[in-house]
């Protein structure tokens, strides 16, 4: 009798993904890559798109030459993880990462704004990100009205040591010490 083993998913490294992407397999479709796996990324609602958007403009306002913003675009962490946050904070490049994307070194805060992808944002992201050893990661949590803020990243675990909740009325500090208000992240309640 022939003995049937387990399917084993095929893992995807960065280099065959973007070999996917420039071949137009994925036409049309908003991809990631999360440890391996090519995931379909959820059209955004409004309040999702809105609170992308009011985050873009008060860091444009914040953050000074010192810091590069990058929306919703790829970020190159490992052999098999280049997600699309929707906003990161790195380092300035001369070229503004024509060559590249945006790797660990580089990144200072990664922020994810969050109404059906909390579970995810807040464990596989989460995981992703500290092991990648992103210092600071942000879910804005669009249902519950608040933002988590993780830093101190343990990459062996891949746990943040530090998760602290802020809502409206308090403020949060970004890597270069300018502060945000909660109520300046979050769309006006409906």
């Amino acid at each position: 009798m022939a003995s049937a083993t387990a399917p084993i998913a095929r893992l995807f490294s960065r280099d065959e993904f973007q070999q996917m992407i420039d071949s137009g397999l994925f036409a049309g479709e908003k991809v990631e890559l999360l440890d391996g796996a090519v995931i379909t990324l959820s059209p955004q609602n409004t309040p999702h798109a809105a609170t992308v958007n009011r985050l873009n403009y008060q860091l444009m306002k914040l953050c000074g030459p010192e810091v590069y913003i990058r929306v919703q675009s790829p970020v190159a962490l490992d052999e098999h993880n280049q997600p699309e946050p929707d906003v990161v904070l790195c380092a300035p490049d001369p070229l503004d990462y024509a060559e590249a994307h945006p790797g660990p070194e580089q990144i200072f805060l990664i922020i994810e704004v969050a109404d059906s992808s909390v579970r995810q944002d807040r464990q596989q992201k989460a995981r992703v990100y500290a092991s990648s050893g992103i210092p600071h990661y942000w879910v804005v949590e669009l249902r519950r009205r608040r933002v988590e803020a993780m830093s101190s990243p343990d990459t062996a675990t891949g746990q943040y040591r530090r998760v602290r909740t802020f809502r409206a009325g308090q403020i949060l500090t970004l890597p270069h010490g300018q502060r945000i208000a909660v109520s300046d992240i979050l769309p006006p309640k409906r």
